[in-house]
């Protein structure tokens, strides 16, 4: 009988860093890069991993994705290069950036893993929540952090404690994408492009 692959849906963020620290012996993590991510956002990313694999004695592995979008008979692999190829920003109307450089991507990706599970990152108080995941029939999708309990306080207490809180410049409180339209004005005028 085969074991299920066990994957973790990844941002860099508290929640999901945190799942892979508690859950990620094991596991991937599945990290989709829009393109348009600050330079923080790519270095987290790699201290995450390194420290991830040291801390799993090595049975940890993280995959890096891109998405894409088709315009004009050509596929764009980052979101930079699509805005300025349609002209169009995503916004609270049009929110393609996550459907075609997150969700999309993620799914095609664990469409071609067979049976497997996909731990989401929402935390206790996330209760409710589902995300825009919740499509593949070979996926089994849970919310591990919700299941045993843990809050956001006590996700950030988990990553003081390791050396892995992502004390993020205020700019990316909303993410690590630079072209985030549910940042807060004040993140986007601190934000340097």
């Amino acid at each position: 009988m085969n074991e299920v692959k066990k994957f973790i849906s990844f941002s860099g963020g508290v929640e999901s860093t945190t799942m892979c620290l508690l859950y990620g012996k094991g596991a991937t993590a599945i990290w989709c890069d829009t393109g348009a991510e600050h330079k923080e956002m790519y270095n987290r990313i790699d201290k995450v991993e390194q420290y991830l694999k040291d801390f799993h004695n090595g049975d940890f592995n993280m995959v890096r994705i891109r998405g894409g979008y088709k315009a004009y008979g050509k596929v764009y692999d980052s979101l930079e290069d699509t805005v300025v190829a349609i002209k169009f920003m995503p916004s609270q109307m049009k929110r393609y950036c996550t459907a075609y450089f997150k969700a999309k991507p993620i799914d095609k990706y664990l469409k071609e893993q067979g049976e497997c599970e996909l731990m989401i990152g929402f935390n206790y108080d996330e209760q409710g929540r589902t995300g825009s995941l919740e499509k593949m029939k070979n996926v089994n999708y849970t919310y591990p952090l919700i299941e045993d309990g843990y809050d956001r306080n006590d996700c950030e207490e988990i990553l003081k404690k390791h050396g892995m809180h992502p004390n993020f410049p205020v700019y990316m409180l909303r993410g690590g994408c630079r072209m985030c339209f549910l940042k807060a004005k004040k993140n986007i005028e601190q934000c340097i492009i």
